[in-house]
């Protein structure tokens, strides 16, 4: 048989102790109090030491002494034990997969719904077994639907194989898998590492040569990235020494996707130390180069009130303070015009690959 995990072991054992603190208190006719630390805003602190969005200390306490409180009270505790059994059986399981594994009707036959009103719930009670035991999911087998890509000179070690992200590199990439605990980076030959927004940017760079040329490795997040991306992103900065870039699309939503990997987010402020990669360069675009590389009026787009009112409330973020965001994001609310990097097609094909990308590396001296 072979041996046990650690750390699937030190997560059951947890999970087991917060059991038996419930079951203590139940014996004793004591209410049982679940203190989960709050994950939002009022919740967020910046830490100046780490340069990056830091959990604060503030709790919640869930407990079955109302009606209101009872459902979460046992969402929580129902997950956790989904999460023991997973582990037991050294399995894995997406999240998609935690929800329909612990999916089931409560109630009678006169008053019968389902466990989860949504599968949102049931993402907020795995969170909150991330939050009782100190553990990550990655570290207890619940992953999310991969995501992430790279392309260029860098070498991974996935199970038994061995993957040359390199290879067919103008044609292709590789999908980071979202367990980082079963990926091994073997070797990088990368002069610097460049994340873009979106896969459709990735695959117009990719294709112009730009990895051979600048001897690159490109990521994508496809979006808002995952955690899985967000982690290969800090350790090729962080252990490999290899300088960071970020571009992302001229709009509150982008730039929000782009700080996500320099500074984090409210959300996910539990993991940043995992997550985050302070020295990471945000270049572009910014909203400033949508004049300065004059982008045809026509490729440009009109900001919407969700655009705006998004702008308005990162002005407001005391993390956001810095004079560089605070004048891209008055210029926004000032000329209320977004820009996608797709936009660069309108100026050619290569412009983006060839032009815009080279100059703003060459300003931050990596080129």
């Amino acid at each position: 048989m072979p041996a046990r995990d650690e750390r699937h072991v030190e997560v059951i054992k947890k999970i087991k102790l917060i059991m038996k603190d419930i079951s203590k208190n139940i014996l004793v006719e004591r209410m049982p109090v679940l203190d989960v630390p709050k994950v939002g805003y009022d919740n967020t602190v910046w830490s100046d030491q780490k340069r990056m969005l830091i959990i604060g200390n503030k709790k919640v306490q869930i407990s079955p002494d109302s009606i209101k409180k009872i459902p979460t009270f046992s969402q929580y505790l129902v997950m956790a034990n989904a999460v023991r059994k997973l582990l037991d059986e050294e399995m894995e399981s997406t999240i998609r997969g935690m929800y329909y594994a612990t999916l089931s009707s409560v109630g009678d036959d006169k008053f019968k719904q389902k466990f989860w009103n949504s599968q949102e719930n049931s993402d907020d009670a795995i969170k909150a077994v991330e939050l009782l035991t100190g553990v990550p999911r990655e570290e207890f087998s619940v992953t999310s639907k991969p995501k992430g890509m790279i392309s260029g000179p860098i070498t991974l070690r996935v199970g038994g194989d061995v993957i040359d992200c390199s290879l067919g590199s103008r044609a292709t990439s590789q999908l980071i898998p979202t367990n980082i605990r079963d990926v091994e980076i073997v070797d990088v030959k990368a002069n610097f590492i460049m994340v873009v927004e979106k896969d459709t940017v990735l695959n117009n760079i990719r294709k112009s040569g730009f990895i051979q040329t600048y001897n690159a490795i490109l990521l994508t997040g496809s979006g808002e990235p995952d955690r899985a991306t967000r982690m290969m992103v800090k350790t090729l900065n962080e252990v490999w020494k290899k300088p960071v870039v970020i571009f992302a699309d001229a709009d509150p939503w982008g730039l929000g996707i782009a700080l996500r990997y320099k500074i984090g987010s409210e959300s996910l402020s539990y993991d940043s130390d995992r997550l985050v990669t302070p020295d990471a360069k945000v270049l572009g675009m910014m909203f400033s180069d949508i004049y300065e590389y004059n982008i045809p009026e026509v490729a440009r787009l009109p900001a919407t009130d969700e655009d705006l009112s998004r702008a308005n409330d990162m002005k407001k973020k005391p993390w956001l303070s810095d004079k560089q965001w605070q004048k891209e994001l008055s210029l926004f609310l000032q000329r209320k015009e977004k820009c996608e990097l797709d936009a660069f097609f309108k100026l050619g094909f290569k412009y983006l690959a060839e032009t815009y990308i080279p100059s703003k590396l060459r300003e931050v001296g990596i080129l």
